[in-house]
């Protein structure tokens, strides 16, 4: 039996490896060390060429063997693979949440025209201008990677939350996305009346 190389208990997995490792796997010789490390670790051998699949996605395999999970899973200190996973369950951490209530604008309720302002650490602030159908353009930014006359399309700004925008279109060229107050969230989110 094989799991999918890009699920996220594989993900986790990798990164708790990268911890017992003490520093990123991203050179050919950590791929070889890592290798020599897990070998004397566990007594089981995984290949060089393997753990560099595992931990560059563009050279890895759709999937990974039970096996390798289980070397890399003892590894990090857990019995096998199945084992890490019920520990990831029992840890709860919460990757995903319901968002009810709070400070936020919606798209949905805004009219053409309307001025909406956001800012986010350590020190960037927006004025947008809302064009209708979601279309958002920038009209003063200070401190931003956004200037004046960037589109973009978003939903809602949410205060205290990440904000990913689609489509941003700056200096002529057009991106698929763009992340700000990725560290702590939205300061401020309002409309100008």
């Amino acid at each position: 039996m094989a799991t999918r190389t890009d699920s996220p208990q594989v993900t986790a997995l990798l990164r708790e490896v990268e911890k017992c490792y003490g520093r990123p796997v991203r050179t050919p010789s950590d791929f070889v060390l890592l290798a020599d490390r897990i070998e004397t670790r566990t007594h089981e051998h995984i290949s060089d060429s393997t753990v560099k699949r595992l931990q560059k996605p563009s050279l890895a395999y759709a999937t990974v063997s039970d096996r390798t999970l289980n070397v890399l899973a003892q590894y990090a200190g857990f019995e096998h693979f199945a084992a890490f996973v019920e520990h990831l369950a029992a840890q709860g951490v919460l990757e995903s949440e319901l968002i009810a209530g709070g400070e936020s604008v919606k798209a949905a309720d805004l009219r053409i025209g309307d001025i909406v302002s956001i800012a986010w650490m350590p020190d960037r602030e927006c004025r947008l201008k809302y064009l209708g159908e979601r279309e958002f353009e920038a009209i003063e930014c200070h401190n931003s990677t956004l200037r004046a006359g960037d589109t973009f399309y978003c939903s809602a700004f949410i205060k205290g939350r990440k904000l990913f925008v689609d489509n941003l279109t700056h200096d002529g060229r057009l991106f698929e996305s763009y992340g700000m107050g990725t560290g702590h969230g939205l300061t401020r989110v309002s409309v100008e009346k």
